[in-house]
């Protein structure tokens, strides 16, 4: 969990940097290796592998997410779609639900309407802004709410508190895109939400050079999430974190 007595500025600088410092150097090294010697993992997912996520650049950059955040853990991904997708699936079985905003960000809304039906999910797009029709959207196999900080490309900003609040209601796990927010404008772990997703292509990185995506949230949710993306290989290579991380 991120110390929060510290300033944003002061994580964004410092958080998730390799402690003592590799060979002293200030900037993180790139660990450009896709193979790790045997430290005796005890799982497939532990083993120390460029596409598990969890090289020495993996590891720095979501330290340092999670710290940005408030949150437990984080999880790069290599791209923002990759974070989305690798969430919904994570979260979502065969016969769950999902509720999900109307105003969407492309990439998102074309997989909700194309791919999850295909995979036996269901949905129902829901106005962000209109807690009561959450309530009538609502089903006995919903497993979880989606909704964007600021909707991609129409700005459209959801009742937050109350995402939230009819969630923890009813059980389900919120997701939300914080992308056009960023942590600097709002921490949405902080507020009660149960995944963060970015895409760090964008202001996280602030470079133009990088497409990286991010999943932010409880170091169970996150774990399962990981498990996820190891099976589907949407692993952010270690230049590419090294990037993110001077981005931030």
């Amino acid at each position: 969990m991120a110390d929060t007595r510290k300033r944003i500025d002061t994580l964004a600088v410092h958080a998730g940097t390799p402690t003592p410092r590799v060979l002293g150097a200030i900037v993180t090294p790139i660990f450009q290796s896709a193979m790790y010697e045997d430290e005796g993992a005890s799982t497939y997912h532990d083993i120390r592998y460029i596409r598990l996520n969890n090289t020495p650049n993996h590891l720095a950059v979501q330290e340092k997410l999670a710290a940005l955040e408030g949150a437990e853990a984080a999880l790069v991904t290599s791209s923002g779609m990759a974070a989305i997708t690798t969430a919904m699936l994570s979260v979502l079985r065969a016969g769950d639900h999902l509720l999900v905003q109307d105003s969407l960000y492309g990439g998102t809304h074309t997989f909700v309407v194309h791919d999850l039906e295909r995979l036996g999910i269901s949905y129902t797009f829901v106005a962000a802004g209109d807690p009561p029709s959450w309530e009538r959207a609502l089903r006995a196999e919903t497993r979880a709410i989606y909704v964007e900080t600021i909707s991609n490309p129409l700005m459209r900003v959801p009742d937050l508190d109350g995402v939230v609040a009819f969630a923890q209601r009813h059980g389900l796990v919120s997701m939300i895109d914080n992308t056009f927010a960023s942590p600097v404008n709002f921490r949405p772990v902080e507020h009660g939400f149960d995944l963060s997703l970015h895409s760090g292509t964008k202001y996280l990185n602030g470079h133009s050079d990088v497409a990286a995506g991010a999943l932010i949230g409880s170091a169970e949710l996150v774990r399962g999430a990981k498990r996820m993306l190891d099976h589907l290989g949407g692993s952010l290579d270690p230049h590419a974190c090294f990037l993110l991380e001077r981005g931030m």
